[in-house]
């Protein structure tokens, strides 16, 4: 059976520790890649999915305005309706139409200056989409009769009307007095739901500007036609539905949505199109290909790392078989039989890798994703193609070093290995400085344009794989150049060392020193795992830190409640909710400052500095300071402002022109969006100013900012709009295009520990094997087991503690320059409020002394197996060959 087997098995099954080491890391490089690819594509469709479904109706609704009469108003109906149609294909949509009248005095209003007054307005599918309350939702009404209306719970109560009430207004324009009976008083559903209408009059009931008004009184779409249709606005709402759009469909959908409006105006000169949803999808679909290219990071890193360790596997088997290499020549082998030999035996160990990572690329996902992704794997084609190329790679990587030896005689291959090299090739020839140019031109452009995704050539986004490369580059590089350290830190430790009398201290520093270049393979191994390592915990601590802040920066404070004007009773209320510690009322409205819009927010000062969630970094003073300064009293108003408003002198509020004093700057102020341009005041310092602003928000502050207790004690009241931190934050933790980062580094940082451990491993095992004649000797002189498992300590731990001091350092370096600039927003836009780094030190020194443990276990047991095998074992061995 033995002359049976082909050689290249023999060959093979003749090194098992060899054989085991590079099926490990050729299963472990192939099945993490293609985790990784799964990975990938789940995250940015699931993003994709998610991010349409919740995305508010205000970014997904198309809406067509003009002025009609009844005479028109079917033929832009019409209109409107089939552009719909044409452009949205077969993407579902709902297409609803609105409309408002001119304006009518309120009873007894007529003749007032400044009258109080309301409007008739038709909704189409109002009563599907609203709960009706009391009576009866409105008829048709002939030409001269009463007109039947229904009005919102808020607008009836803001009104005092309710179901079967009569009133009379008069019309603004032609003074034509209206009688309306009031037939029901409606709830409007959510303004956020498909069907919501999103009308401001509709769901606050009143509207304060320089005019009050109130309603609107809903009549059915026929009396709006035959009564209030003179040349009045109408609305059509386009909401499509979006969640069977794939992602590769975003951009072309985008294209067909903008078309809308120039088919609608080719026939209507006076419609108006407006939509947010073009630029959603596009913003979208970047954010896919920039989550795809930023989860591209960890993956070089562990193709970098993979292919460098089944290198030095590869030269390792390399090494060992000098000998047999030079017996096959001497028998008549050429250099292309010896190649081919090579290959079959890297193709037989490749290949049931190739096989085996589609099927457990699943499984290892499942072990090691943190975050709730919804695994949607590519084609099975797909995933063996991407399998068997990876498979591939590792094969030429483990064949390359037994091609190369195989031209050369075993003495110039001796030569060639020759120990008085103090560097490698690759630093001599200068490479490591090379590489640190480009990663250091990478790592810049990613820090430039914000993501590893640039414009091509063609006006599009493509993935520029130098940026995408820069981190890799970086850690290769820095990994490089601590190896030249190597050679002259042995030499030191030499010195040291020979001052002493212990054995194993000098032998061990000996060694080392002697063949430097026999130890750099494993230290930048192990140095590269390291600072992959603490470069994920670090970026995946960074996230977490950064999901916080934008929470927090969003939100301004613990809870945010947006009510209508005139809540001051509220308080009370808020302040007997679970864990509150403080409750204070914003006055929130638009102002205008220096020819531009601004956030207006007035607040009380004196409760505002233990309310407001303000990150210390964000501005030029504490924020108590800034509270206090507010409370100054002065001949100009004191106003905290955001960057680009502290010049400005005044501010307009209403048709108010007020003196304003500039007490501080905020880089971005606390609960507005962000780059919104903001203005803080103290509510009682704009009354004093003659600016009487009522509270439309209260902010409120929890203790230990739990906030669900409060929030669940607060129930639904449809009149508030509550911003929860708590719900906030997990909002933004589970956003996939965000998190995806997270899971990639996980799995990354995985399999470089993995790595780090199987290399070191086998090249501590093949040196100590290499050495057994040595350390045999050792032993016969009278070397004891403590000073065997010392001399190996001294060797290894030498190169642990450099790669352990190397990884940290060069990973504390790239994420000083790297991490910043990959936490993006799901919308892969950039961070407010800015990054900052958070390397989290107590886990990165669990992380190191989890590793030194692990390490020398390996060093104490390869002790443990050379100290048994006796002098006459080694003086045996090959008897039987």
């Amino acid at each position: 059976m033995r002359g049976r087997t082909p050689m290249v098995v023999r060959r093979a099954l003749s090194e098992p520790l060899l054989l085991v080491a590079a099926l490990g890391s050729v299963l472990l490089a192939t099945t993490t890649l293609v985790a990784l690819m799964v990975y990938a594509v789940s995250v940015t469709e699931d993003g994709v999915r998610r991010a349409m479904e919740t995305a508010p109706l205000a970014t997904r609704v198309v809406t067509v305005t003009s002025s009609v009469t009844a005479g028109d108003f079917t033929r832009i109906d019409g209109l409107v309706r089939e552009q719909v149609a044409a452009r949205f294909g077969d993407v579902p949509a709902q297409v609803t139409s609105s409309a408002l009248s001119d304006s009518y005095a309120m009873p007894g209003q007529e003749r007032a200056e400044r009258p109080e007054l309301t409007r008739f307005a038709t909704y189409e599918g109002l009563d599907r989409h609203s709960t009706l309350l009391s009576g009866t939702w409105p008829a048709d009404a002939g030409a001269g009769t009463t007109v039947q209306a229904s009005v919102s719970e808020a607008a009836a109560r803001a009104m005092s009307l309710s179901a079967g009430d009569r009133l009379r207004v008069v019309g603004r324009l032609d003074g034509r007095p209206v009688t309306v009976r009031i037939t029901g008083v409606f709830r409007p559903g959510d303004p956020y739901g498909d069907g919501g209408i999103g009308d401001e009059l509709l769901l606050a009931g009143v509207q304060n500007g320089d005019y009050t008004t109130y309603g609107p009184l809903v009549v059915s779409a026929g009396t709006f036609l035959d009564r209030f249709t003179t040349s009045v606005s109408a609305s059509w709402h386009a909401v499509p539905d979006l969640s069977g759009l794939p992602r590769e469909r975003l951009r072309p959908f985008a294209g067909s949505v903008a078309a809308i409006e120039p088919g609608v105006r080719s026939s209507c000169t006076d419609c108006t199109v407006t939509s947010l949803l073009p630029d959603m999808l596009t913003q979208l679909d970047r954010a896919a290909l920039v989550a795809r290219s930023t989860m591209l990071v960890p993956v070089l890193q562990l193709l970098l790392l993979a292919a460098y360790a089944l290198t030095l596997t590869a030269r390792l088997l390399s090494d060992h078989r000098q000998m047999e290499v030079a017996l096959l020549r001497s028998r008549g082998g050429g250099s292309i039989r010896l190649a081919v030999l090579a290959g079959g035996e890297a193709l037989l160990v490749a290949l049931p890798c190739a096989v085996a990572a589609p099927f457990l690329a699943p499984v290892l996902l499942r072990l090691t994703s943190s975050t709730d992704v919804r695994l949607s794997p590519p084609s099975a084609p797909a995933m063996f193609a991407v399998s068997a190329a990876v498979a591939l790679a590792c094969a030429v990587l483990l064949a390359l070093p037994a091609i190369r030896s195989a031209r050369r005689t075993y003495v110039e291959e001796r030569g060639a290995r020759g120990r008085g090299a103090r560097q490698g090739i690759l630093q001599r020839a200068g490479a490591d400085l090379v590489l640190l140019v480009l990663a250091g031109l990478a790592i810049w452009q990613l820090r430039h344009y914000g993501a590893p995704v640039t414009s091509t050539a063609g006006g599009g986004l493509g993935i520029d794989p130098l940026i995408v490369a820069g981190p890799a580059l970086a850690l290769l590089c820095g990994g490089m150049l601590g190896l030249r350290l190597l050679a002259p830190a042995s030499a030191l430790v030499e010195r040291l060392t020979a001052r002493g009398t212990g054995l194993a201290s000098a032998l061990g520093s000996r060694q080392v020193s002697r063949r430097p270049t026999r130890y750099s393979g494993p230290t930048l191994l192990l140095t590269m795992a390291i600072a992959i390592g603490v470069l994920s915990l670090a970026t995946g601590s960074t996230w977490r830190a950064s999901q916080d802040d934008q929470a927090r920066h969003l939100a301004g404070a613990d809870l945010r409640i947006a009510v209508p004007p005139g809540g001051d009773a509220r308080e009370s209320a808020y302040e007997s909710l679970p864990g509150v510690t403080a409750v204070t009322g914003v006055h929130r409205s638009v102002a205008s400052m220096g020819g531009g819009d601004v956030t207006l927010l007035g607040a009380d000062a004196a409760k505002l500095g233990t309310i407001m969630l303000l990150r210390p970094d964000l501005s030029d003073a504490p924020l108590a300071t800034l509270t206090s300064r507010l409370q100054q009293k002065g001949a100009a108003l004191p106003v905290v402002v955001t960057p680009g408003l502290a010049q400005l002198k005044t501010i307009t509020i209403g048709s108010q022109v007020v003196p304003v004093h500039v007490a501080g700057t905020i880089a971005a102020m606390p609960g507005t969006a962000a780059g919104t341009p903001a203005v803080l005041a103290d509510l009682s310092a704009l009354r004093a100013a003659k600016v009487p602003r009522d509270p439309t928000e209260w902010w409120i502050s929890i203790s230990g900012h739990d906030t669900s207790r409060a929030v669940t004690a607060l129930g639904a009241d449809p009149a508030e709009t509550v911003t929860d931190l708590g719900a906030l934050a997990r909002r933004l933790g589970a956003d996939p295009l965000a998190a995806g980062l997270q899971g990639a580094l996980t799995l990354g940082f995985a399999a470089a520990l993995a790595f780090a451990l199987l290399g070191f491993l086998v090249n501590a095992a093949v040196s100590a094997r290499e050495r057994r004649a040595e350390f045999a000797l050792l032993r016969a002189l009278g070397v004891t087991f403590r000073q065997m498992i010392a001399l190996l300590a001294v060797e290894q731990s030498f190169v642990i503690a450099l790669s352990l001091a190397g990884g940290v350092l060069l990973a504390g370096v790239v994420a000083a320059v790297v991490v910043p600039a990959i936490v993006l927003t799901g919308q892969a836009t950039a961070v407010t409020p800015p990054v900052l780094l958070d390397i989290p030190w107590p886990t990165v020194a669990v992380l190191i002394l989890t590793i030194t443990v692990s390490l020398l276990v390996v060093v104490g047991g390869l002790a443990r197996s050379l100290h048994r095998r006796g002098p006459g074992g080694v003086l045996r061995t090959g008897e039987d060959r």
